[in-house]
């Protein structure tokens, strides 16, 4: 029999701590999570009974957030910003180690090399980390974990328990370790599910025990699990994840528990008990006296306690003043702090992807390229920083190095724009202008919009090369694509003045006679079609509430069309007023000479009487360039939900199989017969929603189950649920429609009255 959580923390508070040390174990990061998280597993089982672990479905939890204004900051999320990996590698076990206070840290990552898996591991021990390489045949990787166990062992003087090393992810062990993995990654009632459908086992029962138990508030055996599931439930309760953390301080040796409370104290709005909480920590624990630092910097702006851990020899330490530093926007304390990770942690690009961007905002071009060559070293598949460099190059004046950085970034990513720009402008200097305008209808292709930067950098070049006549060419191309008709004349013509070069000498001259000429009109073709949604069903006569698209083509006879056009639709009544009306600006492909429209679409107000209205089509571009076009819109019966949502382009989709549960098929079906489909659906997961679902905490459900929810509701039920969901102007999604309603009718069941 289970227990609620308030009748054990007595008990929990007396229990002495049962092991000396403790040992975390970190998923192995693979190409196949799931064989990561089974050596993973395997390991924790095998020293479960000398160490406190801390198993692969806990640890990636675990790690606390820091404290900020209005919010948290993860490490791991700082982490993943310059490199993924970090966290496993060496640096990634020692980060670990100091944020959790452990005495053991083990991580790594495994590789397939060819008919082998290869496992580099590194264990963060007694202030070392020791790295390691073990190897298995790939159809075996049962023989990592072995490997792995007698390395742990050794590396610890502690002996492991005898255990089944073998992984078969296929049997239903395979099935029990695709759950571990949803819980680590926070996806509790996924995991839920696939426990659930598994086949019977201890691993798997307990397993599914602890999981049933966070979900229903209640105790089970593992109380670090318990902890770190309650953070990832749906609407998280933070009393109740306070008490699994109690319980969790209660029987673990990891400081960090500790942290948590403070940070979920500090969720709730209690800044006095998260204050205590911090104030009670160990002194010894660094990374808890950083954590606390960082939220006085946050709370107070006081920085006089981030400074003290700048010559610490942990990185998590560091990474703290970084953030307090960011919080306190004081750059010159950040600066030391990135320059400390750096020192600590050089494989980690974090600190020199952030020491390049401060670099770049205080006009250091020098300090830019400086931190971005060490960047691109540890991480040459980045085009980021290999565009980032080509610009820290550019400004330095090194060309030749410039146009490599760039062109490199633009081979790693073909829609790297910016890559495109800076290596078009380095060409363009250089004056190689036919490289330089493929560079740039690159960035254009990749990317219609024209970057605003990348004309002024052309416009500084003008005063930085004034003698290259190809940087006037460039510039007036991009003017041209901006719709700057005259502006981008005036460049043609300078380059025309200079030394102009076939063929850019005629397309130059070609360019002023039709930029200087009044502009071509547009115009919108005959035949403008009117359906519902985007794809234009033919449903008239439309009915209140619809959303409506019309299709046409925009075309300039014998001219290219403006680069941008604003589309402006408006239904009138008989009095030429509007009653509703939506404006988009389109953008137009270069050269384009026509172009197709379908994507402007406007409601039907719902209070609109039968009759004949008119629909305004409205086509504007620059120089006052108009058209338009109407045609006559047939209104009659009432506004019907299923209609509204096809219009909207709104899927909801079956939970079972993932397939839409309506269609524009059946639009002419009864709406009652269409309302009850949900309703069914509904029914269907009522017994899977008693598990994974809280009590209704508030609304017209107030009390009931999951499953009593998904039973009890009614056809009614469901129309408010989909008339608030288009009240939201809601469109253009697609769902899973169980899911939806669960989350509307736990946030209170909201109506249009209310």
């Amino acid at each position: 029999m289970r227990t609620k959580l308030t009748q054990v923390m007595l008990v929990l508070l007396i229990i002495g701590l049962a092991f000396a040390e403790n040992l975390v174990i970190y998923p192995f990061d693979s190409q196949d999570v799931l064989l990561g998280v089974a050596v993973a597993d395997k390991v924790a089982v095998a020293f479960d009974e000398t160490f406190e672990v801390i198993a692969p479905d806990v640890a990636p939890t675990l790690v606390p957030p820091f404290i900020v204004q209005d919010g948290f900051i993860s490490p791991i999320a700082l982490i993943n910003q310059g490199n993924g990996l970090f966290i496993s590698s060496a640096g990634g076990a020692r980060l670990l180690q100091g944020v959790l206070g452990a005495d053991n840290v083990v991580t790594g990552y495994i590789d397939f090399v060819e008919d082998s898996l290869s496992l580099t591991g590194y264990i963060a021990y007694d202030g070392r980390v020791q790295t390691f390489t073990i190897n298995a045949p790939q159809d075996d990787p049962g023989v990592l974990a072995s490997k792995l166990i007698n390395v742990l062992a050794l590396t610890l003087n502690t002996p492991a328990a005898e255990t089944d090393t073998s992984i078969d992810l296929s049997s239903n062990y395979g099935d029990y370790v695709r759950a571990l993995t949803l819980i680590g990654g926070g996806f509790i009632n996924d995991a839920l599910n696939v426990l659930e459908a598994a086949d019977s086992s201890p691993e798997v029962d307990a397993l599914l025990a602890e999981v049933r138990a966070v979900l229903l508030g209640e105790m089970g055996e593992r109380a670090g699990l318990l902890a770190t599931m309650s953070l990832s439930v749906n609407n998280l309760n933070e009393a109740e994840s306070q008490a699994y953390f109690e319980a969790f301080a209660a029987r673990t040796s990891l400081p960090v528990a500790n942290v948590w409370l403070a940070t979920l104290e500090a969720s709730q709005g209690n800044t006095q008990a998260a204050q205590d909480r911090f104030a009670s920590l160990d002194a010894g624990y660094e990374f808890g006296q950083a954590a606390a630092a960082v939220y006085a910097a946050s709370e107070m702006q006081d920085a006089s306690a981030l400074s003290t851990f700048l010559d610490s020899s942990q990185l998590s330490s560091v990474l703290a003043v970084d953030v307090g530093a960011q919080i306190l926007e004081d750059v010159a304390l950040r600066k030391q702090a990135l320059k400390a990770l750096g020192r600590l942690a050089p494989s980690w690009t974090y600190s020199f992807q952030e020491l390049s961007f401060i670099a770049f905002d205080e006009d250091d071009p020098l300090a830019a390229a400086e931190a971005l060559v060490v960047a691109v070293e540890l991480q040459p598949e980045s085009d980021l920083y290999w565009t980032n460099l080509g610009w820290a190059y550019y400004l330095l004046g090194f060309l030749d190095r410039s146009e490599a950085a760039s062109l490199t970034a633009t081979q790693l990513d073909a829609n790297q724009y910016i890559g495109f720009y800076n290596l078009g402008l380095a060409r363009a200097v250089t004056g190689r202008l036919d490289e330089a305008m493929d560079a740039y209808r690159q960035a254009l292709a990749a990317d219609p919009d024209v970057d605003d930067e990348a004309v002024k950098d052309l416009e500084n070049a003008l005063e930085l090369y004034p003698g290259v006549s190809a940087v006037h060419f460039a510039l007036g191309s991009l003017y041209e694509a901006e719709g700057r008709r005259a502006e981008a004349a005036d460049q043609f013509e300078a380059y025309l003045m200079m030394d102009a070069v076939a063929p850019f000498d005629s397309v130059a001259a070609e360019r002023v006679e039709l930029l200087r000429a009044p502009p071509p009109p547009i115009e919108i073709s005959e035949g403008v079609k009117l359906g519902l949604g985007l794809d234009a069903v033919t449903a008239s006569p439309y009915h209140p509430g619809d959303r409506v698209y019309p299709t046409f083509e925009l075309f300039t006879p014998g001219f290219e069309l403006p680069s941008e056009v604003m589309v402006d639709v408006s239904l009138l009544d008989a009095d030429g007023q509007a009653l509703s009306s939506y404006s988009e600006q389109i953008r137009i492909p270069q050269n384009a000479i026509g172009y197709q429209v379908s994507s402007v679409g406007v409601d039907i107000p719902l209070d609109v009487t039968a009759g004949t209205y008119t629909l305004k089509v409205t086509a504007t571009a620059s120089e006052a360039r108009e058209a338009s076009v109407v045609l006559d819109v047939n209104v009659e019966g009432d506004a019907m939900l299923f209609r509204q949502l096809v219009s909207r382009n709104i899927v909801m989709q079956s939970f079972d199989t993932g397939t839409a549960l309506y269609s524009a098929a059946d639009l002419g079906a009864q709406e009652e017969t269409l309302l009850g489909v949900l309703v069914r659906e509904l029914r269907q997961t009522s017994e899977l929603a008693e598990d994974a679902l809280p009590t209704v905490a508030t609304g017209r459900f107030e009390g009931l189950s999951g499953g009593e929810l998904f039973s009890d509701s009614s056809v009614n039920d469901v129309r408010d649920f989909l008339n608030y969901l288009i009240a939201q102007d809601t469109h253009d999604t697609t769902f899973t429609f169980v899911d939806a309603y669960a989350q509307w009718a736990l946030d209170g069941a909201q109506t249009l009255n209310d």
